[in-house]
């Protein structure tokens, strides 16, 4: 119960990844490194949709981390729904994990190796 306990905590206040931050916030640097407009413009998108899946994403985590304190003030409640609650969790986090993964790999496969290294080169600022 203590394991699950501090895996919740971990979950309910991890920040997100800095690779979101990155996918997310580039058309001015890929506008600048990538030779053709379409391309710049296919990457652009993925970064648009990407943001879509995750504010859905987001939502259901928010939603699942009100429902907490529910959870947690029942009496009732037994080992069993609090490890439920934490597979609904977890599962979410891993589908909004699974977007970003799929994104920068397809961003990647867009993008020349060149291109790719001078959009990202400024990732420590």
């Amino acid at each position: 119960m203590i394991i699950a306990t501090i895996t919740l905590l971990m979950l309910l206040f991890g920040g997100g990844g800095s690779l979101e931050n990155y996918l997310l916030n580039i058309k001015k640097p890929v506008t600048a490194a990538v030779e053709s407009k379409d391309t710049a413009n296919e990457v652009i998108d993925l970064s648009k949709e990407l943001k879509k899946q995750l504010k859905v994403q987001n939502k259901e985590i928010t939603e699942l981390r009100e429902n907490f304190l529910d959870l947690h003030t029942n009496h009732d409640a037994e080992s069993a729904d609090f490890e439920a609650y934490l597979d609904r969790l977890m599962n979410a986090r891993k589908t909004g994990q699974k977007h970003i993964l799929d994104a920068r790999m397809s961003m990647k496969d867009l993008m020349t190796k060149e291109e790719w290294t001078e959009v990202f080169s400024d990732k420590d600022d």
